[in-house]
């Protein structure tokens, strides 16, 4: 199994490339994860620690992450990111602060 953490520009850009890139496809107008394709997690706008000073008025990382986890090998080129121990969750086991196998 695969996992790829992202960070597109736009949330609508992130969905548009894992349509493009076969992860996600529409069934009879249903939105859903291809066969080889075991997760799709939108995290969405992630908060930046070290900018943000009050919790009620937080200061967002530039983009729009999502983490994918896919049997495929899949190239996101750019928009592929390895936040080590910034990273915003856990995901499939592996500790918030782990880098994923590449």
């Amino acid at each position: 199994m695969n996992i790829y953490k992202t960070n597109f520009p736009t949330e609508q850009q992130g969905k548009d490339y894992l349509f493009n890139l076969g992860v996600l496809i529409d069934v009879d107008g249903e939105i859903v994860f291809s066969k080889n394709t075991a997760a799709v997690v939108n995290i969405g706008k992630i908060v930046d620690p070290t900018k943000t000073t009050d919790p009620e008025n937080p200061v967002y990382y530039d983009g729009w992450a999502f983490d994918i986890m896919s049997s495929d090998q899949l190239d996101f080129g750019t928009y592929e990111v390895y936040p080590g121990d910034e990273a915003a969750h856990s995901f499939y086991g592996y500790p918030r602060g782990a880098e994923v196998p590449q």
